[in-house]
């Protein structure tokens, strides 16, 4: 039987969408890739690139996300 694992939930203002000059959001890609557009990117240019096709449409985005830590004064 697996353990299970407890995750403490994160504040809200622990994390803040990456946006690039203009305001687009960030979006990361499942091999890694990351790309700032207005919207869910249809294909990653990384994977199509490299000839992964198929994984390039069908492979899944997230939003891009930064933690903001605390700073002690």
């Amino acid at each position: 039987m697996t353990p299970m694992i407890t995750i403490k939930p994160i504040p809200a203002d622990a994390m803040t969408r990456v946006r690039d000059t203009t305001g687009n959001p960030g979006w990361l890609h499942d091999c890694g890739a990351f790309v700032y557009a207005p919207d869910q990117p249809h294909r990653c240019g990384v994977c199509w690139s490299a000839g992964r096709t198929r994984w390039a449409h069908n492979g899944n985005w997230q939003p891009a996300y930064v933690t903001r830590q605390a700073v002690s004064s």
